[in-house]
């Protein structure tokens, strides 16, 4: 039995476009047939011309055709059962305070209504977290979600040998003590939380910071951080190898891919205890979690960690186990092969 998967998905801006390259790998790794069809970006606004930007037939050959919640109901139009991935919902009142108004009017005018679609219309609907299976179901009413967490390539994101960090993954430094950021600037991501952390922490802590997708002219807002641009996936593996925990006080994550990724390579993580993040960090076994906005909270757990060489490496032990038993690319690609198994009007060959 032969089962191909075709993923389409436009060109993101954010942990959703890693996450569909994740599972196009780690489905290829469980033994199935998968094709990852890039689209420009426009279609993340004006997802229902996919039909009619893409050459007749253009799923020909393909089992199961899957897109992210706001692209999947697009997706009807194959034929083929579709499956659609929700990683987190913008609808989440919990983003408000942290959107622009022309973010809100998209989010609730335009893009609550594609995942609306999506989440009713489709054969199967993939949560990424606990957390995103709750709020699709009280937003939407739909109550058979199927969990599959994100994965991460555990071969590729790994710790030092004995968990010793490297130098040579970030600009050279005479800091004591190396935290990362890894993500966009925005507000979501508490990328404004991280100059008044770093002002409640000694000099000789030093904070190096992604510029995600937005470039990186922009001058540091703190003495103390430096921007590191955006590395692939090799100098992002360096760049956690290099440093001595992950800072990341986001407001609002559906997963929570880079502390994910942090934790994979040996490194605890500082976040948030919001959204599916108590899901991925487990408070005071391989990290810290806060309460939102809490800088003096944030800077007391950093301090704590960059104090104690004997508790990072133990947080970073266990965080490396943890990873690799739930979050690892063999749960992914199983959780996909099981689920495509099941789908109803599913037609495979042999």
């Amino acid at each position: 039995m032969t089962i191909r998967v075709l993923y389409v998905s436009p060109v993101g801006r954010g942990g959703v476009d890693f996450g569909i390259q994740n599972i196009t790998r780690s489905v290829r790794a469980a033994g199935l047939e998968a094709e990852l069809l890039r689209l420009p970006e426009i279609y993340n606004f004006m997802p229902f011309l996919i039909p009619y930007g893409l050459p007749p037939g253009w799923w020909h050959g393909f089992n199961v055709v899957q897109g992210r919640s706001r692209v999947g109901f697009a997706l009807r139009s194959t034929g083929l059962p579709v499956v659609t991935t929700v990683h987190h919902l913008t609808t989440d009142p919990a983003l408000r305070p942290y959107s622009s108004l022309t973010q809100r009017l998209f989010y609730q005018l335009i893009e609550a209504r594609y995942d609306g679609f999506s989440i009713t219309q489709a054969d199967a609907v993939v949560c990424v977290s606990r957390f995103t299976q709750r709020q699709v179901e009280q937003t939407y009413g739909r109550k058979d979600t199927v969990l599959i967490f994100d994965g991460i390539d555990t071969s590729v994101f790994k710790p030092t040998p004995g968990f010793v960090r490297r130098d040579d993954g970030l600009p050279a430094s005479t800091a004591r003590i190396r935290l990362l950021f890894v993500g966009n600037r925005t507000r979501r991501k508490g990328f404004d939380l991280l100059p008044l952390i770093m002002d409640r922490l000694p000099a000789d802590y030093h904070l190096f910071y992604t510029s995600g997708f937005q470039g990186s002219h922009i001058a540091p807002p703190h003495p103390r951080m430096t921007p590191i641009g955006a590395p692939d996936r090799a100098g992002l593996v360096a760049a956690y190898q290099s440093c001595d925990m992950l800072l990341f006080p986001s407001r609002l994550e559906g997963f929570g891919i880079a502390p994910a990724e942090a934790l994979a390579c040996g490194r605890p993580v500082v976040t948030t205890n919001a959204g599916a993040l108590p899901e991925v960090v487990d408070h005071g076994q391989n990290g810290f979690l806060a309460a939102c906005n809490d800088v003096n909270a944030f800077a007391d757990y950093v301090r704590t960690l960059g104090e104690d060489a004997g508790l990072r490496y133990r947080f970073g032990v266990h965080g490396r186990a943890k990873v690799v038993c739930s979050f690892g690319y063999d749960q992914l690609g199983q959780g996909f092969r099981q689920l495509y198994a099941q789908l109803p009007g599913l037609r495979v060959t042999t």
